[in-house]
């Protein structure tokens, strides 16, 4: 017997729930043991030239570089968050529908740190924006953008990169 759709997306949806809780969690508790002072490297920054951030239309892609990373764990924990913006123009007839719509998804892992202290990643996160059709109509894309935001737990470091 089949698992309906959408019964199929909720429990992936869950799941990805279950994963990122327990992460956030884990990060949490380590913090908290550790002090203070293990939630911070001084001069851990992500380098906006070399971060990169692409959609498809189904997956969003976010290359991006961290440097100066002094943890002894050999890995930090990022976060990267991708938002995907659509406007279409649907037309039929005289008639005319301006639409803006979005989606957002978010994956938190772990990334390797170099022994220069740089980490280098790439996100690859399933992203598809609903509502672009209008039965009836006669519908293009007018503008689109992807905006990535990365965070690392363990450093504190930001971004926020438009594309």
């Amino acid at each position: 017997m089949s698992t309906p759709v959408s019964l199929r997306a909720w429990r992936r949806r869950m799941a990805r729930f279950a994963a990122v809780a327990v992460t956030t969690t884990a990060i949490l508790a380590a913090l908290l043991a550790g002090g203070s002072g293990a939630a911070s490297a001084a001069g851990a920054r992500f380098v906006p030239e070399a971060t990169d951030a692409d959609w498809d239309g189904a997956v969003a892609t976010v290359v991006f570089q961290e440097v100066e990373v002094a943890l002894e764990s050999g890995v930090t924990s990022i976060s990267v968050k991708a938002t995907a913006d659509v406007d279409i123009v649907c037309t039929r007839g005289e008639s005319t529908i301006t639409i803006h719509r979005s989606a957002t998804a978010t994956e938190v892992d772990d990334y390797p740190i170099s022994d220069d202290g740089t980490v280098a990643g790439i996100a690859r996160l399933p992203l598809k924006v609903t509502g672009l059709q209008v039965p009836g109509y006669s519908c293009a894309a007018q503008r689109w953008s992807v905006t990535a935001v990365l965070e690392d737990f363990w450093t504190g470091a930001t971004l926020v990169h438009k594309a």
